[in-house]
Parts: C-alpha cells; sequence; structure tokens
C-alpha cells in the first residue's frame, strides 16, 4: 500500500480561586446601544488614539443576544488574584504591549479589546500608574527619534538646514549627530515607554497572561459551551501571585484538552532555516512510512477530522512539522472540507520540497471541498505555484 493509499477510500464513520463572575447570558432590560463607558478621565491629547465614545458600550454585542456585559478592571480586581507584586492581568499585558515600544499614543489606536475584554478605558491612566510604580520608564530620545516617519525625519532635518537624502537610518542618525537635543522638537506622540528593569522581571515571571491572551484556543467566560480555557481560568491557578511556572502548568492544561503541549515547548525562533532539505525530506517520509499503519486506523475512527487538523496546527507552532503531517493526513482521509486544511498541509510540504505530495493533497482538497466555496481559488493559485517551482 502507497503512503497516500489511505485517501483512497472514504471514511467510515486546584486549588479553590476566589468568587467566580457570572456571565451575563440574555439580553437583559439595560442591555442598550447607548449605555457607554464613562471616558471623562481621559486626557484631551490622547482622545484621538480612541473610537468615538459611542463604541465603547457596556455591553459587547449589545442589542443581541449575544450581548456579554463588559467587566470592568475594577470588578475584575476583586474576582482575580494579583501577581507577588500586586499587579493585576490587564496590567501585565500592558508591559507587554509597551515591550514593542509602541505605547502611549499608538499611530493606529488603542486596540478595543483593552475595554472589551480587560475593562480599561483609559489606557493612558493606566500606563501612568504602572510608570509610577516603576515598572515603565520614557525611552531615550533615539528612541523616539526612531519612532517617527521618514516625513516627519526629513521635516525635522529641513528645518536645521541639513540634507534629507538617505535611508531611515541615515536620517535617524543624522539628527542624532548634528542637531542638538534641546532644539530637536519632537511631536508628543513620539515618546514612548520601556520597561525597567523591574517590569521585565514581572513580565518574565508573569508570561502567561500574553501568552492566553493570543492562545489560538482561548475560549470565552461561558462555560456553556465547553471547558473554559482562557487567562482568567489560568489566573485562579496562581492564588498566590507566583505563576513562575506558568509554563509547564499551562503546557499541562493544553497537553490535557488539546493533545499538544505548546506552552513548554523551546522553539530556537532566530535558527536559520537549512538551504537543502535533502536529509530533512528523507526523514519526513521515512517517519511517515512508519506511521501509515497508525494513520489508516485512525482515519477509521469518529469525527469529522477538525481536531485533527487544529492538532496539527498546534503541532507546527513549536516545530514538530513531520508530526504535524500525520494528523492532517488524518482529517484529509476522513474528507474534513476545510481549505485551510489542505492550504497548510501542502504549504508545510512545500517547505520540504515535497513538491508531489504537495500537489496530491491539494487535488485531495479540490475533489473534497465544495465547488461553491470561494476558498477553492486560493487552492488554485498555490497549485500554480508549486508547479511554476517545478518547472511545469
Amino acid at each position: 500500500m502507497g503512503l497516500f493509499d489511505f485517501l483512497k477510500s472514504k471514511n467510515a464513520q486546584t486549588e479553590a480561586g476566589p468568587p467566580s463572575i457570572k456571565v451575563h447570558s440574555g439580553v437583559s432590560a439595560n442591555n442598550r446601544k447607548n449605555e457607554c463607558a464613562d471616558s471623562r478621565s481621559i486626557a484631551p491629547d490622547e482622545r484621538q488614539y480612541y473610537r468615538p465614545d459611542d463604541y465603547y458600550t457596556m455591553y459587547s454585542y449589545p442589542g443581541t443576544e449575544m450581548a456579554r456585559k463588559v467587566i470592568t478592571f475594577e470588578e475584575r480586581k476583586k474576582t482575580t488574584y494579583p501577581s507577588k507584586r500586586g499587579l493585576y492581568v490587564a496590567e501585565i499585558l500592558l508591559l507587554e504591549y509597551c515591550s514593542y515600544g509602541k505605547y502611549p499614543k499608538p499611530s493606529s489606536g488603542y486596540p478595543g479589546f483593552w475595554w472589551f475584554e480587560y475593562g480599561i478605558r483609559d489606557v493612558g491612566h493606566a500606563l501612568e500608574s504602572l510608570e509610577n510604580w516603576g515598572f515603565l520608564q520614557w525611552a531615550p530620545l533615539e528612541h523616539s527619534i526612531s519612532s517617527l516617519k521618514v516625513d516627519e525625519l526629513k521635516q525635522i532635518l529641513e528645518q536645521a538646514g541639513l540634507p534629507t537624502t538617505g535611508k531611515k537610518a541615515d536620517l535617524v542618525q543624522r539628527i542624532s549627530l548634528e542637531i542638538p537635543r534641546e532644539k530637536i522638537d519632537l511631536p508628543p506622540s513620539a515618546f514612548k515607554y520601556e520597561l525597567t528593569d523591574l517590569g521585565k522581571d514581572e513580565l518574565q515571571k508573569n508570561g502567561y497572561v500574553p501568552y492566553m491572551h493570543k492562545h489560538p484556543h482561548k475560549t470565552t467566560e461561558d462555560a456553556r459551551f465547553g471547558e473554559v480555557f482562557n487567562v482568567w481560568s489560568v489566573n485562579k491557578l496562581f492564588p498566590d501571585g507566583d505563576a513562575s511556572d506558568w509554563r509547564r502548568v499551562v503546557g499541562q492544561l493544553e497537553e490535557q484538552l488539546f493533545g499538544v503541549d505548546m506552552a513548554t515547548a523551546v522553539q530556537n525562533k532566530n535558527a536559520e532555516e537549512p538551504q537543502n532539505y535533502a536529509s530533512e525530506r528523507r526523514a519526513i517520509r521515512a517517519y511517515l512510512a512508519e506511521q501509515r499503519d497508525y494513520i489508516n486506523k485512525s482515519v477509521r475512527t469518529s469525527g469529522d477530522g477538525f481536531s485533527e487538523e487544529s492538532k496539527g496546527l498546534d503541532l507546527i507552532r513549536i516545530g514538530k512539522d513531520k508530526e504535524a503531517l500525520v494528523q492532517f493526513y488524518i482529517a484529509i482521509g476522513k474528507r474534513f472540507d476545510a481549505p485551510a486544511l489542505y492550504r497548510e498541509a501542502a504549504a508545510l510540504l512545500e517547505k520540504y520540497e515535497m513538491f508531489d505530495e504537495a500537489l496530491y493533497v491539494i487535488d485531495k482538497g479540490l475533489k473534497t471541498i465544495p465547488t461553491a466555496n470561494r476558498h477553492r481559488d486560493e487552492l488554485l493559485k498555490q497549485k500554480n505555484q508549486i508547479q511554476r517551482k517545478m518547472g511545469k
């Protein structure tokens, strides 16, 4: 039996935490679109970085059956655990965003999740508090200069009678070296926070917060649809505020819920991709051959292939590519009709220059995915790109 023969036959079918917040599960008399959060504390020069006030309603999806009351930051403080140093989840997440060098006054504005997910309406005020407590400080002038756009840098140089030629790095260096610091006139939005050593340590010890904020499997707080898995449920696992072992704790949860421990996986994201995939290609093909019986047996188990696709995507995130392909092949054998399955599987095969296998997967997708699905065109485009690489 060949490696892909299994695709040719159709599949046969911890401690007690603080009081929990009751999640609103219906539309109440107070669930009105015109009921908005108080914004009076926001500084005038910060308002342009928010959406209009009527966007920040007291309910998400107001006026609908999906409506959920926003839990404010002050309410969250009563039902969640602070860190050892006294910071709450939203404040720790603010440290993460400040580490990007974009806050305050981010050019794209403050995202709505600060209000709807974390209950903070005035982000600027929260940042000031973190500065006062020693977790943030203003970044050096050089950082502020480099945060400007090229047109803004050229304007500063023109006003000083200096050349405006060169790349952005050249313009930044020219300003820094040739214009006295006291004469550099920067817009208020150019000044950004950076983490102090205290802030860096706090973020490192509470890394579960940004990790869960971006987790692909995070859920809402509504337990009616299954087990809750989000930053708030994980927070309850650290009642003493010590989350330094968060990777092990979250990894065990992931293994239990999704079959893949992503939190403790170690990846060297800065490592260069090998230029010759010959040895990796041989290893992957050998591994898939070894797993053929397992794949064939799994294809005949219950399920539509969704869980296998999801597990495969998780395995890719932690660098386990050959294991991911096994899960993708099971999902393909079950005739799962999600275009992303075939797209991701083909892309992974293409990464290792396994072009014939990638084309086979795409063809299986084109036969399985309904003709009305608009994402079929993406698969056709991907197929053409692979064929060009093969010289066909």
